[in-house]
C-alpha cells in the first residue's frame, strides 16, 4: 500500500532510466545522516523527512515544509537526488504513476529505444553528448535546472511551465548527457527576443551543470552551441543576467572568458512594494 500525503516530495529508489538505486539501504541511511536521538536515546528520524518502501522499491519522502525550514538541508536533498539520477516526483504523480503502471512502462521502454538510438547515431564511442532538449524529454533538464533554481520542487509542473508557457515564446534548451544517465548533467535555456534598443538577439535564462560533473568545460560548451546558433541564425548578440552574490562569481568568470561585458545595471521591484 502506498502512503504518501500531498505536501510530500519523492525521492524515488529508480533512476530515470528505470533502474534500482544501490544500496539497498540508501533511503534509511540519507534519512540516518539527518536524525537525531530522543530523550530515551532512540533514533529518530526528522520529522520532514522519511524513508518509503514503494512496490519493494527504497524511496524518501521529504515535505515541501522542509524547503521553508531548512533550505540548506532541502537543497542537499535536491542535489543528492539530481547527482545520482534519481527521479524527483510529488505524491500525486506517484500515484497516477502506479495507476497507469502498464502505459508508463510503455513509455520508458519507447524511451529507452529513443535514447538509445540517439546514442548509436552519436557513435559508440562518444561519451558525453550535447544535444537540444525536445519539448518529449524536457524532464531531462528537470534534476540541473532544479539546483539553480530551487523554488523548483515539482518535475511535472516544471513541464508543464515549460512546455505550454516558455517553449511557445521561443524559449529553448540545451542539455549534456553523460553515458549512462538519461538526466542532462548541464542544461543550457535561452531564447531570440527583439526589443528597440538591441534589436534582435538571443538571451540566455539559465546555464547550469549538476555538482558532481562541474569542472569539465560543460558550461564553455553550451555558450559555444549558443554562439554557434546565434552565427546560423544571422543574430549579432548574446546577452545573460547574473545576479549579484559570491555564489555567482565562478558564473562571472566564465562569461569573461567567452567575451561578455557588463553593460548596465538589473532593475527588478516586487508589485506590491513598488511606490508611487
Amino acid at each position: 500500500m502506498l502512503v504518501c500525503n500531498i505536501d510530500e516530495i519523492i525521492i524515488h529508489g529508480t533512476t530515470s532510466k528505470g533502474k534500482t538505486f544501490r544500496p539497498s539501504d540508501w533511503s534509511e541511511r540519507l534519512c540516518g545522516i539527518l536524525s537525531s536521538f530522543d530523550k530515551g536515546n532512540r533514533l529518530s528520524y526528522h520529522q520532514w523527512v522519511r524513508p518509503l518502501l514503494v512496490d519493494n522499491v527504497r524511496c524518501v519522502a521529504v515535505h515541501k515544509n522542509l524547503e521553508e525550514i531548512n533550505p540548506a538541508m532541502f537543497r542537499f536533498l535536491m542535489d543528492f537526488a539530481a547527482d545520482n539520477d534519481l527521479r524527483v516526483m510529488n505524491c500525486n504523480a506517484l500515484i497516477d504513476e502506479k495507476e497507469g503502471q502498464k502505459d508508463a512502462a510503455s513509455a520508458a521502454k519507447a524511451a529507452e529505444t529513443v535514447n538509445a538510438a540517439a546514442a548509436s547515431a552519436s557513435g559508440s564511442q562518444v561519451i558525453e553528448g550535447l544535444r537540444e532538449i525536445e519539448a518529449a524529454e524536457t524532464a531531462t533538464a528537470f534534476a540541473a535546472l532544479s539546483i539553480l533554481r530551487p523554488m523548483l520542487t515539482d518535475v511535472n509542473r516544471f513541464v508543464e511551465q515549460v512546455n505550454t508557457l516558455q517553449r511557445p515564446q521561443g524559449y529553448r534548451l540545451l542539455g549534456i548527457f553523460e553515458e549512462g544517465k538519461s538526466s542532462a548533467v548541464a542544461v543550457c535555456g535561452f531564447r531570440v527576443s527583439v526589443n528597440l534598443f538591441s534589436g534582435t538577439y538571443i538571451h540566455i535564462d539559465d546555464v547550469v551543470t549538476i555538482p558532481n560533473s562541474r569542472g569539465r568545460g560543460y558550461a564553455a560548451r553550451l555558450l559555444a552551441e549558443v554562439a554557434k546558433i546565434a552565427r546560423e541564425e544571422g543574430i549579432t548578440q548574446i546577452q545573460i543576467n547574473s545576479t549579484v552574490g559570491h555564489d555567482r562569481m565562478e558564473a562571472r568568470r566564465l562569461y569573461f572568458r567567452h567575451g561578455f561585458d557588463i553593460t548596465g545595471h538589473h532593475f527588478v521591484c516586487k508589485v506590491e512594494e513598488f511606490k508611487g
